[in-house]
């Protein structure tokens, strides 16, 4: 059977963000409040305070972006893929069932099953952040045919990658 991939633990805005576009960002913001500073403030004692301040900001982002576009190399994203294909986390292939949606005090909580494999998240931005979450009831559903792979959890069953079978035509 072939598969699609649905998410992937790389989809994540933890794994989306590079250092580098950080230091870049402030460094692009530190060079407009500079500019601002110097055409608009008027009071020299102010200005020259506000300017020194901003300098810092922008002598510590530039080579900070540039040591980390440039000299430090990110193995993340091809760290996670051998993850992802290793024998280190387990695989589960079959249809949903059971899918649950409750809630749990200002939270909710969706859960299914596959194979008695019982998987369960949240459905908050904050959680969706570095894990498998937010509100999936429109994507998944009873006897849908998937595989997952996962990694065994305390409490929950961590889901690292969801792929969907691909319909026939």
């Amino acid at each position: 059977m072939e598969y699609y991939t649905y998410w992937s633990i790389l989809e994540t805005p933890s794994h989306s963000i590079k250092p580098y576009s950080v230091f870049f960002i402030i460094f692009i913001l530190s060079m407009l409040a500079f500019f601002s500073v110097l055409k608009f403030q008027k009071n020299d004692d102010d200005r020259k305070i506000h300017l020194i301040l901003i300098s810092l900001f922008i002598a510590l982002s530039l080579p900070c972006y540039i040591y980390l576009k440039f000299f430090n190399h990110d193995h993340t994203a091809e760290r996670i893929s051998k993850l992802l294909e290793s024998d280190t986390l387990k695989k589960v292939e079959g249809s949903i069932s059971n899918y649950k949606r409750a809630s749990e005090g200002k939270s909710v909580i969706e859960s299914f099953e596959v194979n008695s494999v019982t998987f369960t998240y949240y459905n908050h931005s904050l959680y969706e952040f570095n894990h498998f979450g937010g509100n999936r009831s429109s994507d998944l559903y009873d006897g849908l045919k998937v595989r997952i792979t996962y990694s065994e959890g305390g409490k929950f069953n961590e889901i690292m990658k969801i792929e969907f079978q691909k319909q026939i035509k």
